[in-house]
């Protein structure tokens, strides 16, 4: 019997084909902390000069940053379109995950500044319309017009190294997120956590990962806190995964993975998945906000300083 060889249509997916890399999630975070210079990307990532080259040149294509000339005509710098400042959001509900779950293990600390109220502040995954903090069992989904099944093409990616290892000022603002979701491996079965799809033999359904893969995630994730195994048969070697709090918790940055991809790669159809945020009853859209005023945190309001950096 022939196989199906296809998957489900996600923008969670569709994202990942870009973000779902390591290198470029250290470019990115750069970018955001306002770099612009190859040199620069060379020396803040810690990455080799080839690797920024390479993936430089695929954030140009994809049109999250632009090649630009210097004033005066020598050389190029690179800055962000508004493909990628949509970014951001991704970038913050990363930060406010590694703040909650990783702040005791790090030798520095990373302050959100907004603009805006002028006081320190915590990004809060909030509803655009009710303004209430994001909780995804509040959340329900249904299929959306634009949902396909489609024939996955999986790029070939290698990164090797430690994250942050080769960078002379020690490890990136977000290093756990960027290890985590720069897998999108990794990503694609927390994703099918959220849609409950919590045994092996679905998982690879929906993702179609290769078993030796899939049993490596699932491993390094439980080891990490982020899954827990529940025996569901009389047999012990017979578990389903469940997301720990640790691992719920990532509920906002895939939120904001799939918001991304909706706005930049859903087709005439509309998005693939339609969710409803139940206690307001509307459309669910996921804004940013500054735990202190409310207001939504943006690029162009937003400031970082890193306390403790040796």
């Amino acid at each position: 019997m022939k196989h199906d060889r296809t998957i489900r249509a996600c923008s969670i997916w569709r994202a990942l084909d870009i973000v779902g890399d390591v290198p470029v999630l250290l470019l990115m975070e750069q970018a955001f902390l306002g770099i612009h210079s190859f040199d620069e990307f060379v020396a803040r990532t810690g990455l080799a000069r080839s690797v920024v080259n390479g993936r430089l040149k695929k954030l140009v294509e994809e049109d999250c940053l632009a090649k630009v000339p210097k004033k005066g005509g020598r050389g190029f710098h690179y800055v962000l379109t508004q493909k990628g400042r949509d970014q951001f959001p991704n970038g913050l509900m990363m930060l406010r995950w590694q703040h909650e779950w990783e702040a005791d293990s790090r030798d520095f600390q990373v302050r959100l500044h907004h603009a805006t109220c002028g006081h320190a502040t915590e990004p809060v995954p909030a509803c655009a319309h009710c303004h209430a903090e994001i909780d995804p069992r509040d959340v329900d989904w249904r299929e959306g017009p634009g949902l396909a099944q489609v024939v996955p093409h999986y790029e070939r990616r290698r990164f090797n190294g430690e994250v942050g290892a080769g960078r002379p000022g020690g490890r990136p603002l977000v290093d756990t997120m960027i290890e985590l979701f720069g897998d999108r491996w990794a990503t694609l079965v927390v994703r099918a956590m959220f849609t409950h799809i919590n045994r092996f033999d679905d998982i690879q359904r929906d993702t179609l990962m290769a078993t030796n893969i899939l049993t490596g995630r699932l491993e390094r994730l439980v080891r990490q806190g982020i899954l827990k195994t529940v025996p569901y048969s009389s047999h012990a070697d017979r578990v389903e995964y469940r997301l720990t709090a640790k691992g719920r918790d990532l509920y906002p940055v895939l939120l904001a993975l799939l918001q991304w991809g909706d706005k930049w790669f859903s087709d005439e159809r509309g998005p693939p998945v339609l969710l409803t945020h139940r206690p307001c009853g509307h459309d669910l859209h996921m804004v940013a906000a500054c735990s202190h005023c409310g207001d939504e945190l943006e690029l162009s309001n937003s400031r970082f300083t890193i306390e403790g950096a040796g």
